[in-house]
């Protein structure tokens, strides 16, 4: 759950066409950002897994067709504060991707309805880039854990880096999250916070800034994999 970076990969344009220059959306061989790289780590470990969200694009593939063994399933509303991920609302979508949906746009409803929708084990929380609102991701963290069991992975934001407007506003929207967690472990929830910030550089995100590379995104994977697996680890004796 998150925004564009847990969307896709930003990797792919079209070379030629009525999109071309444009990102791709539909599933293509870059697609699938770090979502792929968990996927294949999962997989790999034999651990059995059920990818759920309200979108499907943004996948790895070919030819427009999702690979059989890639889950697209996933809630990474592009352009998303924490306040928009609360709440719901019309999701910033690839003009591909709503010609092969034969729709105009493409709307999510709010946090609430989404998780009593797919009913989660584990939820990987990403967000903030878009915004650094740390009131309303504390709202957002309280209220996923007042309506669902799952276990929350909640991440630090990736490094920014200019031309990214904002970038200097990471280190401290990342400063506040050890309280909001803590006061959540407190009250008995099952939250995790893993640093994705101490994992990259800004050498692993694409020239935008904001969106992370292909070793970013291999980072990110592990370091996912990496929280997963000690959180499910069995104590020691």
């Amino acid at each position: 759950m998150g925004d564009s970076i847990t969307r896709g990969s930003y990797l792919a344009h079209y070379e030629s066409g009525p999109h071309k220059g444009e990102v791709m959306g539909l599933p293509n061989p870059d697609g699938g950002g770090w979502r792929k790289l968990l996927q294949d780590k999962l997989r790999a470990a034999g651990r059995s897994y059920d990818f759920v969200g309200e979108l499907r694009y943004h996948s790895f593939g070919k030819d427009g067709q999702v690979d059989a063994a890639f889950d697209p399933d996933h809630h990474g509303l592009a352009g998303f504060s924490n306040r928009l991920i609360f709440s719901g609302g019309k999701v910033p979508t690839p003009r591909d991707v709503l010609e092969s949906l034969g729709v105009k746009e493409v709307v999510v409803p709010g946090i609430v309805e989404v998780l009593r929708k797919h009913q989660p084990d584990v939820i990987l929380l990403l967000s903030g880039a878009n915004g650094f609102d740390a009131p309303a991701r504390d709202q957002l963290i309280r209220t996923i854990n007042a309506s669902s069991p799952a276990h929350l992975f909640v991440a630090t934001i990736l490094p920014q880096k200019a031309p990214r407007a904002g970038w200097d506003k990471v280190a401290a929207y990342n400063a506040s999250f050890p309280a909001v967690v803590a006061a959540q472990k407190a009250a008995g929830h099952r939250i995790t916070l893993v640093d994705l910030h101490a994992a990259l550089t800004t050498d692993d995100l694409l020239p935008d800034g904001v969106h992370p590379n292909r070793v970013g995104m291999a980072k990110m994977a592990d370091a996912w994999f990496a929280a997963l697996q000690i959180a499910n680890s069995p104590p020691a004796k």
